[in-house]
């Protein structure tokens, strides 16, 4: 597989308020985690909230994972206990950023947007505007609920997309992290096979491109930060000017044997012969002579986030 992640303060903005954590690869059973936040809030309001969601997230997820409700089940149950975990974790969230905010004297709130791919299965889950993209086929398609009031009106076929109402509310949240109301998540389950690719970020990442042009953008799945690079400047001619943050996966095998079933080079073929590094953008992490921990292995892995 390969992954990138990148984010930028944008073209205007004095702070990057957005906040990712990306697993690079997946460990036995532990499950690639990929996280975005896009913070919202006067002065540094926002990048508190960004932050705080994902770290939170990081450490209630790890303590799912080490406990023996969650060690002594079998594979089936160990998939619904982290389904449970991605459906309930946002009130806990949302009260305690609420909380924490009030007593630090803060004001914002933050988008929070969630793939854990574990064995066969991928679990999508977001609180707020970030979305969350499958890649299947060469085409692209929304797997997460784009929850602003633009996306709600066309839901309820109140207005098209890319109309001038549908701009006019397109910054306007339904919901978010840090509030004093409840939060109503989205969750869904999809099969491993059924992706082959995830693309996710915050609103800015992607500005008013539509589904069609980051599709084009994608058929460069060889070199995913390449990818993330040439959406961002693409969203930025459109007029884009928030920070930008995105995470990209491919599923470099389902990728291979696309190509090996379309294309069949004889064996002297000198472009069988590419060095790693010429189609590859990532780095790989050292291997471990050592058995490493479960804790371990998931502080491997990065948080990224906005200066």
């Amino acid at each position: 597989m390969k992954i990138s992640s990148l984010t930028d303060i944008g073209t205007t903005r004095e702070m990057n308020q957005d906040y990712l954590y990306s697993s690079e690869e997946a460990v036995g059973n532990l499950p690639n985690l990929f996280l975005v936040a896009d913070g919202m809030g006067g002065l540094s309001g926002g990048k508190y909230y960004s932050e705080a969601a994902v770290n939170l997230w990081y450490q209630e997820l790890l303590q799912t994972l080490m406990s023996d409700r969650f060690k002594g089940n079998p594979l089936d149950r160990q998939i619904e206990i982290l389904q449970e975990f991605s459906e309930e974790i946002y009130s806990k969230l949302n009260q305690g950023l609420y909380k924490k905010g009030l007593d630090a004297g803060i004001k914002g709130g933050t988008t929070l947007s969630a793939v854990i791919h574990f064995w066969d299965t991928f679990i999508v889950s977001n609180c707020g505007d970030s979305p969350i993209y499958r890649i299947k086929n060469g085409t692209i398609e929304l797997i997460s609920e784009v929850q602003n009031v633009a996306e709600e009106m066309v839901r309820e076929g109140k207005t098209t997309a890319g109309s001038v109402l549908y701009y006019q509310n397109k910054n306007r949240l339904l919901d978010y992290l840090g509030k004093r109301k409840e939060c109503k998540p989205y969750c869904r389950l999809f099969p491993a096979e059924e992706i082959d690719g995830i693309l996710m970020g915050s609103d800015g990442a992607f500005g008013d491109l539509t589904k069609a042009e980051i599709e084009t953008i994608c058929c460069d799945c060889e070199r995913p930060q390449r990818v993330i690079g040439q959406i961002f400047e693409s969203a930025r001619e459109s007029g884009e000017e928030d920070n930008q943050t995105a995470i990209l996966y491919v599923n470099q095998e389902k990728e291979k044997n696309k190509k090996e079933s379309e294309v069949k080079f004889p064996k002297t073929d000198t472009r069988q012969s590419k060095k790693k590094e010429d189609i590859c953008c990532y780095t790989e992490l050292p291997k471990s002579k050592k058995p490493l921990s479960l804790k371990e292995k998931l502080f491997k892995n990065r948080f990224i986030g906005g200066r």
